[in-house]
């Protein structure tokens, strides 16, 4: 489910980009048409779907072990509080 909500957003941006693309990059100095303006939006999407989903997969692999890391901490603390 990860990949599909990565590229549903990623599609959506897609769609919004192009236009916002073709607008701003000649108020940049940058002249672009349709064509390259669909190509540099296309490649930006994909690093966005790639580098969303390795990090959503990071965290749903690593997040339990961190957690329970902080919570060992926790208790340390907590443990500290009873000696003085």
């Amino acid at each position: 489910m990860s990949l599909v909500e990565v590229v549903t957003n990623a599609l959506i941006g897609f769609v919004t980009s192009v236009p916002v693309n073709f607008v701003l990059l000649p108020l940049f100095g940058a002249p672009v048409k349709l064509g390259a303006s669909m190509g540099i939006t296309l490649a930006f999407t994909v690093v966005s779907v790639v580098r969303s989903y390795l990090v959503r997969r990071f965290f749903a692999v690593h997040i339990k072990r961190f957690a329970a890391w902080c919570q060992k901490i926790h208790d340390d603390f907590a443990a500290l509080e009873h000696l003085t």
